[in-house]
């Protein structure tokens, strides 16, 4: 598997299972659903990953899990298992040097972003999957502090999440001053310190798409669920394609876009 800087974005958009494949039955964020997906032929897994009372990285979309009576970020890491959820190093050991893997930051905490961030870089680092992974977030104040050692995905954020950018303990918050649809997706870019910008297809504006084909940025959407949409967002020029149902959309970008 080549590294993740080296797949051939400009020739042949990447298809990343969302939350692995559960077109099956498989629950999302579990290892059935990665395993999966990776049968399915897409290029990329995406998982939501956030820490436990402990700092145990588990892979969860929620704030909450209906087995559970307090969040996720006040959950012991024990008690996140018993109930279920995935740790994030049994989903990489299973992925390792066979798909490259989306790791979207779905912290809902006012934790310090810094230590969270390095601990994960770590992580990836430790698991060997240092050239295979892209970290993704909604949480800008999380995605300035990964630097520029992983590439990153800013997913453009709505006003719903703009409390999780003041709350923080740690340093100052991130101070966005206009309606955050205003902003373009090279400014989101710059306040996020990221090298790729994601959004759904609905915010893909005029005045959006302009700014990406002036700056040429790597473009991401989700979650691309038919064929309308997929021809919809590969004709903007999104190169990385969130699908569920992913071998629907490996075989259709297959089609489309033949190997050399």
């Amino acid at each position: 598997m080549l590294p993740l800087r080296d797949y051939p974005f400009a020739a042949r958009p990447m298809i990343i299972a969302h939350r692995g494949d559960t077109s099956l039955g498989a629950h999302e964020n579990s290892i059935e659903a990665v395993v999966a997906a990776m049968a399915s032929g897409a290029d990329m897994v995406e998982l939501d990953v956030q820490w436990t009372a402990d700092e145990e990285f588990v892979c969860w979309h929620d704030e909450s899990h209906p087995a559970l009576s307090e969040p996720i970020r006040e959950t012991m890491f024990k008690d996140a298992r018993r109930a279920g959820i995935t740790s994030l190093v049994e989903i990489c050991e299973a992925v390792k040097g066979k798909a490259y893997l989306n790791i979207e930051v779905k912290e809902y905490s006012a934790r310090d972003p810094q230590r969270f961030m390095h601990r994960l870089i770590e992580l990836i680092r430790e698991l060997g999957l240092y050239d295979a992974v892209l970290l993704s977030s909604f949480r800008i104040d999380f995605l300035q502090e990964a630097g520029w050692e992983l590439p990153t995905f800013v997913i453009h954020p709505d006003e719903e999440m703009r409390m999780l950018f003041t709350m923080r303990a740690f340093g100052d918050p991130v101070v966005l001053d206009r309606p955050l649809a205003s902003y373009l997706p090279s400014e989101m870019m710059k306040i996020a310190r990221s090298t790729g910008y994601g959004c759904q297809l609905s915010e893909l504006t005029p005045d959006a798409l302009a700014d990406i084909r002036k700056y040429n940025i790597l473009l991401g959407v989700y979650t691309i669920t038919t064929e309308l949409e997929f021809n919809q967002a590969v004709a903007r020029g999104a190169r990385a394609l969130v699908c569920e149902t992913p071998q629907v959309f490996v075989e259709l970008r297959n089609r489309r876009f033949p190997t050399l």
